[in-house]
Protein backbone atom coordinates (compact mmCIF):
# COMPACT_ATOMS: atom_id res chain seq x y z
CA UNK A 1 0.00 0.00 0.00
CA UNK A 2 1.61 3.76 -1.11
CA UNK A 3 1.75 6.08 1.77
CA UNK A 4 2.13 8.84 -0.46
CA UNK A 5 -0.72 8.01 -2.36
CA UNK A 6 -3.03 7.71 0.73
CA UNK A 7 -1.79 10.86 2.32
CA UNK A 8 -3.78 13.09 -0.14
CA UNK A 9 -6.67 15.23 0.68
CA UNK A 10 -9.52 13.46 -0.83
CA UNK A 11 -8.85 11.23 2.53
CA UNK A 12 -10.30 13.76 4.99
CA UNK A 13 -11.81 15.72 2.77
CA UNK A 14 -15.41 15.65 1.39
CA UNK A 15 -14.25 15.26 -2.10
CA UNK A 16 -16.47 17.18 -4.70
CA UNK A 17 -16.99 14.49 -7.36
CA UNK A 18 -19.27 12.59 -4.78
CA UNK A 19 -21.37 12.07 -7.41
CA UNK A 20 -18.53 9.97 -9.20
CA UNK A 21 -17.84 8.29 -6.08
CA UNK A 22 -21.28 7.41 -5.86
CA UNK A 23 -21.20 5.84 -9.17
CA UNK A 24 -17.73 3.98 -9.11
CA UNK A 25 -19.31 2.36 -5.93
CA UNK A 26 -22.09 1.18 -7.74
CA UNK A 27 -20.65 -0.31 -10.66
CA UNK A 28 -18.57 -2.21 -8.34
CA UNK A 29 -20.93 -3.72 -5.98
CA UNK A 30 -22.50 -4.97 -9.55
CA UNK A 31 -19.30 -6.64 -10.67
CA UNK A 32 -18.44 -7.67 -7.08
CA UNK A 33 -21.38 -8.04 -5.03
CA UNK A 34 -20.03 -11.38 -3.70
CA UNK A 35 -17.28 -10.03 -2.10
CA UNK A 36 -18.33 -6.42 -1.50
CA UNK A 37 -21.14 -8.00 0.81
CA UNK A 38 -18.52 -10.35 2.90
CA UNK A 39 -15.83 -7.32 3.07
CA UNK A 40 -18.04 -4.80 4.24
CA UNK A 41 -21.10 -4.30 6.60
CA UNK A 42 -23.32 -1.25 7.11
CA UNK A 43 -22.08 1.51 9.85
CA UNK A 44 -22.98 4.49 11.03
CA UNK A 45 -20.05 6.96 11.15
CA UNK A 46 -18.47 10.43 12.14
CA UNK A 47 -17.88 7.03 12.11
CA UNK A 48 -19.67 5.40 14.63
CA UNK A 49 -20.18 9.03 16.25
CA UNK A 50 -23.02 10.04 18.24
CA UNK A 51 -25.39 13.41 17.58
CA UNK A 52 -24.14 16.68 19.32
CA UNK A 53 -26.17 19.58 21.17
CA UNK A 54 -26.13 22.96 21.30
CA UNK A 55 -22.68 24.59 23.13
CA UNK A 56 -21.31 21.27 23.55
CA UNK A 57 -18.26 21.77 20.88
CA UNK A 58 -18.48 25.72 20.72
CA UNK A 59 -14.98 26.27 19.60
CA UNK A 60 -16.08 23.83 16.27
CA UNK A 61 -16.72 25.28 12.92
CA UNK A 62 -17.82 24.39 9.14
CA UNK A 63 -16.49 25.25 6.21
CA UNK A 64 -17.53 25.73 3.12
CA UNK A 65 -15.91 26.53 0.08
CA UNK A 66 -16.92 28.95 -2.79
CA UNK A 67 -15.96 28.00 -6.27
CA UNK A 68 -17.31 28.50 -9.74
CA UNK A 69 -20.52 30.44 -8.23
CA UNK A 70 -21.17 27.17 -5.91
CA UNK A 71 -20.61 26.93 -2.55
CA UNK A 72 -19.66 22.88 -1.41
CA UNK A 73 -19.05 21.63 2.20
CA UNK A 74 -15.32 20.77 2.68
CA UNK A 75 -13.66 20.50 6.08
CA UNK A 76 -13.89 21.63 9.70
CA UNK A 77 -12.18 24.26 11.64
CA UNK A 78 -11.26 25.39 14.98
CA UNK A 79 -11.93 28.63 16.73
CA UNK A 80 -9.05 29.77 18.61
CA UNK A 81 -9.44 33.16 19.26
CA UNK A 82 -11.73 36.23 18.04
CA UNK A 83 -9.59 36.48 14.56
CA UNK A 84 -8.38 33.14 14.33
CA UNK A 85 -9.67 29.93 13.06
CA UNK A 86 -7.01 26.62 12.67
CA UNK A 87 -7.80 24.23 9.87
CA UNK A 88 -5.60 21.59 8.27
CA UNK A 89 -3.85 23.46 4.90
CA UNK A 90 -4.99 20.26 2.31
CA UNK A 91 -9.27 21.72 2.81
CA UNK A 92 -7.68 25.29 1.43
CA UNK A 93 -7.42 24.59 -2.60
CA UNK A 94 -5.65 26.40 -5.26
CA UNK A 95 -9.13 27.57 -6.89
CA UNK A 96 -11.32 28.18 -3.55
CA UNK A 97 -11.65 32.59 -4.00
CA UNK A 98 -13.79 32.47 -0.11
CA UNK A 99 -14.47 30.36 2.38
CA UNK A 100 -18.37 30.37 4.38
CA UNK A 101 -17.39 29.50 8.17
CA UNK A 102 -20.61 28.36 10.44
CA UNK A 103 -20.24 28.83 13.56
CA UNK A 104 -22.37 27.56 16.69
CA UNK A 105 -23.60 25.10 14.34
CA UNK A 106 -25.21 22.02 15.28
CA UNK A 107 -27.13 21.35 12.41
CA UNK A 108 -25.41 23.43 9.73
CA UNK A 109 -28.76 23.38 7.20
CA UNK A 110 -31.03 25.16 9.88
CA UNK A 111 -30.31 28.79 9.07
CA UNK A 112 -32.31 29.76 11.95
CA UNK A 113 -30.83 27.31 14.40
CA UNK A 114 -30.59 29.17 17.95
CA UNK A 115 -26.70 30.12 18.32
CA UNK A 116 -25.46 29.95 14.71
CA UNK A 117 -23.51 32.64 13.09
CA UNK A 118 -22.51 32.80 9.22
CA UNK A 119 -18.87 34.50 8.36
CA UNK A 120 -18.05 35.01 4.88
CA UNK A 121 -13.76 35.20 4.47
CA UNK A 122 -11.59 36.04 0.83
CA UNK A 123 -9.14 33.89 -0.05
CA UNK A 124 -6.33 36.41 0.62
CA UNK A 125 -7.61 36.21 4.40
CA UNK A 126 -6.59 32.11 4.43
CA UNK A 127 -2.55 31.55 5.09
CA UNK A 128 -1.35 27.88 4.41
CA UNK A 129 1.92 27.06 5.75
CA UNK A 130 4.43 27.80 3.75
CA UNK A 131 6.06 24.18 4.21
CA UNK A 132 2.93 22.30 3.81
CA UNK A 133 3.82 18.84 1.80
CA UNK A 134 0.54 17.91 -0.11
CA UNK A 135 1.92 14.40 -1.07
CA UNK A 136 3.01 13.53 2.18
CA UNK A 137 0.39 16.25 3.69
CA UNK A 138 3.21 17.08 6.23
CA UNK A 139 2.87 20.88 7.94
CA UNK A 140 -1.24 20.48 7.13
CA UNK A 141 -2.50 23.43 9.14
CA UNK A 142 -3.56 26.63 7.31
CA UNK A 143 -5.11 29.43 9.85
CA UNK A 144 -8.36 31.52 8.60
CA UNK A 145 -8.05 35.43 9.66
CA UNK A 146 -11.73 36.39 10.35
CA UNK A 147 -12.34 40.11 9.01
CA UNK A 148 -14.10 40.73 11.98
CA UNK A 149 -14.21 40.19 15.20
CA UNK A 150 -16.73 37.04 16.07
CA UNK A 151 -18.50 37.91 18.96
CA UNK A 152 -18.06 34.75 22.29
CA UNK A 153 -21.55 33.86 23.57
CA UNK A 154 -22.09 30.33 25.02
CA UNK A 155 -22.40 28.89 21.58
CA UNK A 156 -19.19 30.01 20.50
CA UNK A 157 -15.96 29.94 22.58
CA UNK A 158 -12.54 29.16 21.11
CA UNK A 159 -10.28 25.95 22.54
CA UNK A 160 -7.16 26.99 24.15
CA UNK A 161 -3.95 26.23 22.67
CA UNK A 162 -2.10 23.09 24.07
CA UNK A 163 1.27 23.16 26.31
CA UNK A 164 3.93 23.09 24.21
CA UNK A 165 5.56 20.38 26.01
CA UNK A 166 3.30 18.68 26.71
CA UNK A 167 2.47 15.09 24.64
CA UNK A 168 -0.69 14.10 25.85
CA UNK A 169 0.10 10.53 25.85
CA UNK A 170 -2.81 8.46 27.16
CA UNK A 171 -4.91 11.04 27.57
CA UNK A 172 -8.85 11.04 26.39
CA UNK A 173 -9.66 13.45 23.86
CA UNK A 174 -12.99 14.19 21.93
CA UNK A 175 -13.10 14.23 18.18
CA UNK A 176 -15.89 16.17 16.08
CA UNK A 177 -17.10 17.25 12.32
CA UNK A 178 -19.95 16.79 10.23
CA UNK A 179 -17.84 14.00 7.91
CA UNK A 180 -19.19 10.99 5.98
CA UNK A 181 -21.02 8.69 8.77
CA UNK A 182 -21.69 5.99 5.92
CA UNK A 183 -19.15 4.68 3.91
CA UNK A 184 -21.00 2.67 1.67
CA UNK A 185 -23.31 5.78 0.56
CA UNK A 186 -20.85 8.47 0.83
CA UNK A 187 -23.69 9.99 3.00
CA UNK A 188 -22.75 13.14 4.97
CA UNK A 189 -24.73 14.16 8.36
CA UNK A 190 -26.93 17.64 8.97
CA UNK A 191 -25.93 17.22 12.41
CA UNK A 192 -22.54 17.65 14.19
CA UNK A 193 -21.14 13.85 15.16
CA UNK A 194 -18.62 12.90 17.73
CA UNK A 195 -16.61 10.25 19.58
CA UNK A 196 -14.59 9.96 22.69
CA UNK A 197 -10.77 8.70 21.65
CA UNK A 198 -7.46 8.02 23.18
CA UNK A 199 -4.06 9.15 22.26
CA UNK A 200 -1.82 7.01 21.29
CA UNK A 201 2.08 7.84 22.09
CA UNK A 202 4.35 8.59 19.61
CA UNK A 203 6.60 5.83 19.03
CA UNK A 204 3.72 2.98 19.63
CA UNK A 205 1.83 4.92 16.86
CA UNK A 206 4.68 4.65 14.67
CA UNK A 207 5.00 1.31 15.17
CA UNK A 208 1.08 0.84 14.27
CA UNK A 209 1.92 3.47 10.57
CA UNK A 210 4.90 1.24 9.99
CA UNK A 211 2.67 -2.60 10.76
CA UNK A 212 0.19 -0.94 8.01
CA UNK A 213 2.85 0.44 5.62
CA UNK A 214 5.97 -0.54 6.14
CA UNK A 215 8.87 1.43 5.03
CA UNK A 216 6.98 4.39 4.74
CA UNK A 217 6.85 4.87 8.73
CA UNK A 218 9.95 5.87 8.67
CA UNK A 219 8.19 9.41 7.32
CA UNK A 220 6.11 9.54 10.47
CA UNK A 221 7.10 12.68 11.90
CA UNK A 222 6.38 13.82 15.25
CA UNK A 223 4.31 17.07 14.24
CA UNK A 224 1.65 14.47 13.63
CA UNK A 225 -0.29 12.84 16.78
CA UNK A 226 -2.32 9.75 16.41
CA UNK A 227 -5.80 8.30 17.91
CA UNK A 228 -5.64 4.67 19.09
CA UNK A 229 -7.80 2.78 16.70
CA UNK A 230 -11.52 1.54 17.60
CA UNK A 231 -14.70 1.80 16.38
CA UNK A 232 -14.44 5.41 16.03
CA UNK A 233 -12.96 7.16 13.05
CA UNK A 234 -12.85 10.50 11.41
CA UNK A 235 -13.59 10.17 7.62
CA UNK A 236 -14.16 12.39 4.22
CA UNK A 237 -15.31 16.28 5.83
CA UNK A 238 -13.86 15.69 9.31
CA UNK A 239 -10.26 17.42 7.82
CA UNK A 240 -9.33 20.28 9.36
CA UNK A 241 -11.53 19.42 12.54
CA UNK A 242 -10.59 19.38 16.42
CA UNK A 243 -8.88 16.33 18.31
CA UNK A 244 -9.63 17.96 21.98
CA UNK A 245 -9.16 17.59 25.58
CA UNK A 246 -11.50 18.66 27.41
CA UNK A 247 -10.25 20.75 30.96
CA UNK A 248 -11.69 20.61 34.20
CA UNK A 249 -12.61 24.28 34.27
CA UNK A 250 -14.86 23.50 31.24
CA UNK A 251 -13.12 24.50 28.43
CA UNK A 252 -10.81 22.48 25.64
CA UNK A 253 -7.88 22.63 24.64
CA UNK A 254 -7.42 21.81 20.85
CA UNK A 255 -4.16 19.23 20.29
CA UNK A 256 -4.57 18.34 16.85
CA UNK A 257 -6.56 19.08 13.40
CA UNK A 258 -7.66 15.67 11.58
CA UNK A 259 -5.30 15.22 8.51
CA UNK A 260 -5.89 11.96 6.68
CA UNK A 261 -6.16 8.01 7.66
CA UNK A 262 -4.35 4.52 6.63
CA UNK A 263 -7.27 3.81 4.94
CA UNK A 264 -9.08 5.41 2.01
CA UNK A 265 -12.20 3.24 2.76
CA UNK A 266 -12.63 4.64 6.41
CA UNK A 267 -12.12 1.02 8.01
CA UNK A 268 -12.63 1.24 12.17
CA UNK A 269 -9.34 -0.13 14.24
CA UNK A 270 -7.30 1.87 12.10
CA UNK A 271 -5.08 4.92 13.33
CA UNK A 272 -6.63 8.54 12.78
CA UNK A 273 -3.48 10.85 12.11
CA UNK A 274 -3.79 14.31 12.84
CA UNK A 275 -1.15 17.53 12.82
CA UNK A 276 0.05 17.95 15.96
CA UNK A 277 -1.20 21.71 16.59
CA UNK A 278 1.78 22.24 19.75
CA UNK A 279 4.38 21.61 16.89
CA UNK A 280 2.98 25.17 15.28
CA UNK A 281 2.49 28.02 17.82
CA UNK A 282 5.58 30.23 16.45
CA UNK A 283 3.72 29.53 13.44
CA UNK A 284 0.40 30.60 14.40
CA UNK A 285 1.53 33.36 16.78
CA UNK A 286 3.42 34.70 13.42
CA UNK A 287 0.89 34.87 11.44
CA UNK A 288 -2.69 35.35 13.56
Amino acid sequence: MNLNYLRVPVIRKFYNMVQLQLLLVFLTSLLFQGSEQAQYSPSNRIINGENAVPKQFPYQVYLKEHINYDWKGICGGVIISNRTVLTAAHCISDSIDSLKIYFGAVDITNIYETGQQRLIVKRKNIIVHSEYDPHKLLNDIALIRLPAEILFDEYIQPAKLPDPDKLYDNEIGVVSGWGIFDRNSWSTPNNLQWFNVTIFPYEECKRLVHKYEGFHASFYPTSNICLKPSQGLTCNGDSGGPLAIRNEDGTSTIVGLTSFGLEDTCEPNMPDIFTRVSSFLQWIKENE
